[in-house]
């Protein structure tokens, strides 16, 4: 069977994160499917594009799969239910959750479907993943732009400090 490299972002802002993360990780892991490679230190986050008053926990990791990018879609919408994810129909925009999981790259495959588009199409603004993608691949190349993580990271920072772009405040933790 033939694996892919998938890059997976993972986040929570309600509930106990940092044990929520890893254990989501752990149980991803747990797949025959799925071997779980790495996973980068969590980062603290206030919400992007979206207005909450809890702080976000992210993380970045990386995993082999012999599962195709819809199959390990659905995998990964069964892990955020199983930890009691409730995407309320009817909201616009992003909720508050206990756990997200996206899939940031599935090798470098790209697509666009009504359920996924590959790669994510918010990568580059978004410091809650460039930092800890950088972290952990920082050579990754994105298929589409032709730039590394550490590339995109580091642009992302600038436009910040232009005034380009808001400022996203992150803070790097170690896992408890």
């Amino acid at each position: 069977m033939e694996t892919r490299r998938v890059w997976v972002a993972l986040g929570s802002n309600l509930g106990d994160s940092d044990r929520i993360l890893q254990q989501a990780w752990r149980e991803l892991g747990l797949s025959r499917e799925i071997e779980t490679l790495m996973l980068s230190s969590p980062y603290v986050t206030e919400p992007v594009g979206m207005e909450s008053e809890h702080l976000f926990l992210n993380a970045v990791g990386i995993l082999e799969t012999g599962l195709d990018c819809l199959e390990l879609l659905d995998l990964l919408q069964q892990v955020e239910k199983g930890f009691g994810r409730d995407k309320k129909t009817g909201v616009d925009g992003y909720q508050d959750r206990l756990l997200d999981l996206d899939i940031l790259y599935y090798g470098d495959r790209i697509m666009t479907s009504k359920t996924l588009v590959l790669p994510h199409p918010h990568i580059a603004e978004r410091l809650f993943v460039l930092a800890p993608l950088a972290e952990i691949d920082m050579n990754h190349c994105d298929p589409l732009s032709g730039r590394t993580a550490q590339q995109m990271h580091e642009e992302l920072l600038q436009q910040m400090a232009r005034g380009a772009t808001a400022v996203q405040d992150i803070r790097r933790q170690v896992w408890a």
